[in-house]
């Protein structure tokens, strides 16, 4: 049975989705906010709008860079593997250095990393960090949302 959306419930809905994005952004930790500041700083000087992290998506990120860590090593995930059902396209770049900084300049240096920072198609961004002694390790996930 289909119920008819009163406009009143229509914005409540979408009040209810704008309060969960408000509490996703505040739910990243220092680590995550700077490599996502970073990130999205690439995407502005270039002209393009930043991206806002997707839970799922995020979820994925930190959950790769720990293990990125734990490993000490780098590798690429399964793009598919714990995004949402969704999407167009997906991009993934994983790297390591000393700071989030500097892992992210590398990223600009690199023509495949670069293309995925800079790519306009995506319109959803994740981010993950996590360290292993004097090594951090940072997961950008990217994904074009349907």
């Amino acid at each position: 049975m289909m119920t008819r959306r009163t406009p009143s419930r229509l914005l409540r809905g979408v009040a209810a989705s704008i309060g969960m994005i408000t509490l996703l952004a505040g739910c990243l930790s220092p680590q995550q906010d700077t490599a996502l500041q970073a990130l999205n700083s690439d995407r502005s000087a270039h002209g393009l709008r930043s991206l806002s992290p997707q839970g799922q998506l995020q979820a994925k990120a930190q959950a790769w860079a720990e293990r990125l860590a734990r490993d000490n090593r780098l590798y690429h995930s399964t793009l598919t593997d714990g995004v949402p059902g969704c999407w167009t396209g997906l991009g993934e770049n994983v790297g390591y250095g000393g700071s989030i900084d500097m892992i992210e300049n590398a990223y600009m240096h690199s023509p495949p990393h670069r293309a995925n920072i800079l790519n306009g198609n995506y319109t959803q961004a994740a981010v993950g960090v996590a360290t292993n002694g004097d090594r951090t390790f940072t997961v950008q996930e990217f994904m074009s949302g349907c």
